[in-house]
């Protein structure tokens, strides 16, 4: 058989996250998927939400060489968890009724601090939100005078 190299179809594989159980923690996260939709699931379906909508966001964890992926779903309802996502992000929080609507897409890339805690039936999830650290800032130079030099 010939082989054809550099094909279009030749693509290398994806970094795909580890199957094993990201420890309970604080970590530095990426937001690599945020989307609404319509929950599966009954108990997202409220008066409130007849259609079961939830914001749910796919988190990078990279950790100690492994990537692992945390997912989270929050309830349109749930507005203190949403103002935490946003505080997180350093956007600004909702406000009662001023603001309908949230642009869930525009937080993709942008990173978080979490902590993770391992549910009842052993799958990470996310406890609380938290801005991410700034990198720790230079400290200043001085400039010395060469006559305070005592050599």
């Amino acid at each position: 058989m010939n082989i054809i190299w550099n094909s279009s179809e030749d693509k290398p594989k994806a970094d795909k996250p580890t199957n094993s159980v990201l420890p309970e923690g604080t970590y530095t996260a990426e937001i690599v998927k945020s989307v609404a939709r319509q929950s599966q699931f009954d108990n997202v379906k409220t008066p409130d939400n007849p259609e079961g909508w939830e914001w749910s966001l796919w988190l990078d964890v990279h950790e100690n060489g492994t990537r692992y992926r945390v997912f989270d779903s929050i309830a349109v309802t749930r507005i203190s968890r949403i103002n935490e996502v946003l505080r997180a992000t350093g956007r600004p929080e909702l406000r009662p009724g001023k603001d309908h609507r949230v642009d869930e897409t525009s937080l993709e890339g942008e990173t978080v601090r979490i902590r993770v805690y391992i549910s009842k039936v052993g799958k990470p999830r996310v406890g609380e939100y938290m801005k991410a650290e700034a990198a720790p800032s230079k400290p200043a130079k001085t400039k010395v005078q060469v006559d305070d030099i005592p050599f």
